[in-house]
């Protein structure tokens, strides 16, 4: 839900003062994903209903945007995207629970978890690009100014066996990843939204890489044709 007008959210950007903005997952950020191996089995995801529901709520870490908080569910997206890119892996889908079960036919569980999220605005001007400002003389070029949105996480995860065995635990860190820049736009927390989806996706994509060698004993996993 969006409290702001168009052009008052652009002005606070800079100046700050509104009410929360609020995104949601939204499969138009995201590449389809080509798997490296099929797995004729079933995963297991554990996620706690705490995880499914857990809602980031802040403001960014730069200057820029201070006045206005992005509320960012990021346990539902991440539901989203990792069923999304272990159903391409994994032929017989992909099964949520909060604990582990011993009546599915699965052969591996995982455990995400997103902690440390943050991200901000970054102003330059560019002195490439130049746009008329009215003056008492007339008007006069000046360098624009320009934003890029960026955001940061990490993506812990833990791997079982159908015996609750630990198979893998490890933290993927995203490092700081810029969004696409802007000069003007009235919705600056979907450049957000949009990184953190498109960042998310290419970090499960390495865990279901790494997952591969846990899988060596299973007799069908196959490359993609």
């Amino acid at each position: 839900m969006r409290l702001c007008g168009p052009t008052t959210l652009i002005l606070l950007l800079t100046l700050g003062g509104c009410a929360p903005v609020e995104v949601t997952y939204e499969p138009e950020y995201l590449e389809a994903a080509v798997p490296s191996y099929l797995a004729e089995t079933q995963i297991l995801v554990l996620m706690e209903d705490q995880d499914n529901q857990y809602v980031f709520e802040g403001p960014p870490e730069s200057f820029v945007g201070q006045g206005i908080d992005l509320r960012i569910p990021l346990g539902a997206i991440t539901r989203e995207i990792t069923a999304g890119v272990f159903r391409s892996h994994f032929n017989y889908g992909v099964v949520f629970a909060d604990e582990m079960p011993d009546y599915l036919p699965y052969i591996i569980a995982i455990e995400p978890e997103i902690t440390g999220f943050s991200y901000r605005y970054d102003q330059f001007v560019d002195e490439t690009v130049m746009e008329m400002q009215a003056v008492a003389e007339g008007f006069e070029p000046i360098p624009v100014t320009v934003i890029t949105p960026s955001i940061q996480f990490e993506l812990d995860i833990v791997a079982y066996d159908t015996q609750g065995n630990l198979l893998l635990e490890k933290t993927y860190p995203s490092g700081l990843v810029a969004g696409e820049s802007y000069i003007v736009t009235s919705r600056p927390h979907e450049r957000i939204n949009a990184t953190f989806h498109a960042t998310l996706q290419e970090i499960m994509l390495e865990v279901a890489d790494d997952l591969r060698p846990l899988l060596a004993t299973h007799p069908n996993i196959f490359d993609p044709e």
